[in-house]
């Protein structure tokens, strides 16, 4: 048994389902590990006193064992601290806990993934403005592992990007520019450089900037994602 598998260490709840007739199997974050599947045995009696801690955006003390993927938890304690969300920031979060899921490797450890995902639950919970607060997180997420996006400098060349240029994004190689002039119709499907600029100095500034980074991060996103569905998006459907 390694020292991971016997000790407690803080983590958050981002998904759980029901797992025979008293169980759960959830998908946690974890401080040290990374995203970690584990079963939570007889937790769903009608005298566990620990259900109630093992909801999303909560933050747990848990070790567990096993030397297989799925581990048993051994021993889980609340740390007093759970963030409460709703209405539009709630569906964000359970998009951006399904993110996780799905582009996480088992057992990888992501520190700053860790404290990325704490700041932006805290970020909210208190209600923050939402649409920049996704865009960041997604921006940053996407640098931690390993797919950030090459804001500075044209694909090819690697000249800087130009603040009334504008470009074409491929996923696996960056951005190209396309010459000038454009119909309205042309730009709909490109990105602008002062969005691109903007977005490296994390300073997005209105509703036009914010939608054309939303086009962005989804179109990376698809790419890492494979063509099975977020089902948190139809939430906002």
């Amino acid at each position: 048994m390694s020292r991971q598998d016997s000790v407690l260490q803080h983590a958050f709840i981002l998904h759980t389902r029901q797992f025979r007739e008293t169980s759960l199997i959830a998908d946690l974050l974890s401080e040290e590990c990374g995203r970690v599947s584990v079963i939570f045995r007889g937790v769903r009696g009608k005298k566990s006193r620990t259900r109630a801690l093992l909801q999303p955006f909560s933050k747990i003390l848990v070790s567990w064992q096993g030397a297989r993927e799925l581990k048993t938890v051994t021993s889980v304690e609340s740390s007093d601290q759970r963030f409460s969300l709703s209405g539009h920031f709630l569906y964000s979060g359970l998009y951006v806990n399904e993110l996780l899921q799905r582009l996480l490797h088992p057992l990888d450890p992501h520190p700053e993934l860790y404290q990325l995902y704490s700041e932006l639950l805290s970020s909210l919970s208190t209600q923050r403005p939402l649409e920049l607060s996704l865009r960041l997180f997604e921006m940053q997420l996407l640098e931690l592992l390993g797919y950030g996006l090459p804001l500075y400098e044209e694909a090819g060349n690697g000249e800087s990007l130009a603040v009334s240029g504008w470009y074409h994004f491929v996923p696996e190689n960056g951005f190209f520019r396309v010459a000038v002039p454009l119909s309205q119709e042309q730009r709909a499907s490109l990105y602008p450089g002062k969005l691109l600029i903007a977005l490296a100095e994390g300073n997005l500034d209105g509703p036009e900037q914010l939608f054309h980074a939303k086009r962005l991060m989804r179109s990376a996103l698809a790419a890492l994602l494979g063509n099975r569905p977020l089902r948190s998006r139809e939430l906002f459907k």
